[in-house]
This record gives structure tokens, C-alpha cells and sequence, in this order.
């Protein structure tokens, strides 16, 4: 098992926040002082603590949140006209260093993901859950996207779908959708605030959140009511006709 006493927690944060971040530094200047939110603003307070942690576990940034040389050089790897194959290169030599008790247990080309779990959980003591997930989906998507083309299919492979399990009517139909609905967002959409867009987080209300543009609109808030008024007719429209609940 991994020394406890420089434990520090493998990447949960998603790909896209964290590549993301570096093409944004690479196109401006890599600051001196520490990667905080009035640097990277277009982050909600959740990805960047997820990039923090992400980058200290790869020896990106220290322990003020300051940009190490190890990620200096990369970034200048992504500046170069012909860097980006050789920003490849140097980062997985940087994945499979840090990743190292995990690779000494799985056979990533033929592995499945029980094992990859197991690894995780017992050699760097990552919780069962929303974080293995996230966990694994960093670690796949960092290896796939920098040149690891023969990830084992029962590693990639998703998860199936879950069977229908709508209520059938006595003449054997399945019930009716109601009309009016709410489109639920897939959670791993979730998890990364676009480039431009801000989180505003909803009180008394856990993971909620309104997702806005930065350059929102008094025009445009009129829209934000008529939402509320289509999710008051959504709850209006579940059994029982909603939910009576007490203000937070």
C-alpha cells in the first residue's frame, strides 16, 4: 500500500476542466503566484478544488497552489508548433510515475474495471461510490486521450442501461407521460462549468445550482422566470401534486 504519511488523492477532477485549464494558461501566461479562482474565474468553487487536488497529486502545483517547473514545462510543450506530440509524450511518462502502484496490479490492456477499483481502493485508499467513479473516468480518459490506444474493452466498456421499469396500465400500455416535463441533465454533464459560465448555488438545496453566462442580461432574466414557472408545473404535476415543504 501507497506511505500514508505524503498521501495525497489521486485525480477526480473532470478531463476537460483539467485540460481545459492548461490550453487556456498556454494561450496567456502561466502566473507566478497561486492558481486561485480570481486566475482560473471561468471555474466553479468545486472544479477548481478538484483541479487543485489534481494537480498536486501529479506534482503539477505545491502545497500554496503554485504552478510547479514539472507544469511550466508542459504548458510550454502546448506552446510549441510541434509540441503537442511531444506534450504527450512527457505526460504520460508523468501518469505512469505517479500511477505507478496501479499499474504494477493491472493489466491495462486486458484488466477489467473490478480490478481497477480494487487497485484504487486498497493502494491508494480511494472511497467505493461517486469518487471511485470519478477517479476511474480521470484515469482512463488521461491514458485514452494521450496516445494509450489499447485500454481493455472490460475497462471502457459503460455501464448497461438500466431495463424500463414503467408502470403498465390494466389494458397492458405503459403509462402515459404527462406533458409537461423537466429535462434532467446527465450528471457526468454536470460536473464541468463551460468557458464563459458561472454557478450561482441554489440554498437548502444540495448539488443544485443555476448555470448562467458571464455576460447575462436583465432581458435575459426573464427567461430564468419562465423556467421557475415550468418547474412549479412540474411539481405540481408529480403524485400527489407536489411536495409541501417548509422554506430552508
Amino acid at each position: 500500500m501507497a506511505d500514508q504519511s505524503s498521501k495525497t488523492i489521486p485525480p477526480y477532477v473532470t478531463w476537460g476542466v483539467f485540460k481545459g485549464t492548461m490550453d487556456t494558461l498556454a494561450e496567456t501566461t502561466l502566473p507566478s503566484g497561486p492558481l486561485d479562482r480570481r486566475v482560473l474565474h471561468t471555474l466553479s468553487g468545486a472544479d477548481h478544488g478538484a483541479l487543485m487536488s489534481a494537480l498536486r497529486f501529479l506534482g503539477l502545483a505545491d502545497s500554496e497552489n503554485r504552478a510547479t517547473d514539472k507544469y511550466s514545462e508542459l504548458i510550454e510543450w502546448l506552446k510549441a508548433p510541434a509540441g503537442p506530440e511531444q506534450f504527450k509524450e512527457k505526460f504520460m511518462a508523468l501518469l505512469d510515475e505517479k500511477y505507478k502502484p496501479i499499474l504494477e496490479r493491472v493489466d491495462l490492456e486486458r484488466g477489467t474495471i473490478s480490478e481497477l477499483e480494487k487497485a484504487f481502493r486498497e493502494e491508494m485508499e480511494v472511497s467505493p461510490g461517486q469518487m471511485m467513479t470519478k477517479t476511474i473516468r480521470f484515469f482512463v480518459k488521461a491514458y485514452t486521450e494521450n496516445g494509450f490506444n489499447i485500454m481493455s474493452p472490460h475497462i471502457t466498456r459503460p455501464k448497461p442501461k438500466a431495463r424500463n421499469t414503467a408502470k403498465k396500465t390494466s389494458s397492458g400500455d405503459k403509462t402515459p407521460k404527462r406533458s409537461t416535463r423537466v429535462q434532467h441533465q446527465d450528471r457526468d454533464d454536470l460536473e464541468t462549468t463551460p468557458r464563459g459560465f458561472s454557478r450561482l448555488p441554489i440554498p437548502g438545496m444540495a448539488d443544485a445550482f443555476i448555470q448562467y453566462p458571464n455576460d447575462l442580461t436583465e432581458v435575459q432574466c426573464g427567461l430564468l422566470d419562465a423556467a421557475t414557472v415550468l418547474l412549479r408545473a412540474y411539481v405540481k404535476s408529480q403524485k400527489g401534486g407536489g411536495r409541501k415543504e417548509t422554506a430552508p
